[in-house]
């Protein structure tokens, strides 16, 4: 519990020196305060000892032998596969293109050497027709309808 501005400081200070360097002046106000103020040495000291327990609970894991080498391949296989999933209909667009490509210089290149087809019926004519274009309506016999 904190009890007043002094005690605030004393705390502040206590756990600032784990992180750095406290200088003359903040090292004196913690030795001074220290031997004021039973509730500031108490909490100090249960955090001190809260610390060290934590260090000592700390846990130091051991990676396997070629742990980075495996973790590195993995990261450089994922980013080939995203790079060929992005890339892939840009890839296959220009195989086809290039296929048809090809396929129309075959064809334009050739056009000379394939035999021509003359067959007579493969071509559309128009053919002149003696028959009138609408049927004589008075010529033919109209049956009655069956009631």
């Amino acid at each position: 519990m904190i009890r007043g501005r002094a005690c605030g400081r004393f705390q502040r200070l206590s756990l600032e020196a784990h992180d750095r360097e406290l200088s003359l002046r903040e090292e004196a106000f913690l030795v001074t305060h220290r031997h004021a103020c039973a509730a500031c040495r108490l909490a100090e000291t249960q955090g001190a000892l809260a610390l060290s327990m934590l260090r000592m609970a700390a846990i130091e894991p051991e990676a396997a032998p070629q742990f980075e080498e495996r973790v590195l391949r993995r990261y450089r296989i994922q980013t080939v596969q995203q790079s060929l999933g992005f890339w892939s209909p840009a890839i296959i667009g220009a195989c086809v293109a290039g296929v048809l490509v090809l396929a129309a210089l075959q064809i334009v290149s050739n056009s000379a050497r394939l035999p021509a087809l003359r067959s007579p019926g493969a071509e559309a004519h128009r053919t002149v027709d003696r028959a009138p274009a609408f049927p004589d309506l008075a010529a033919t016999p109209v049956r009655p309808v069956a009631r």
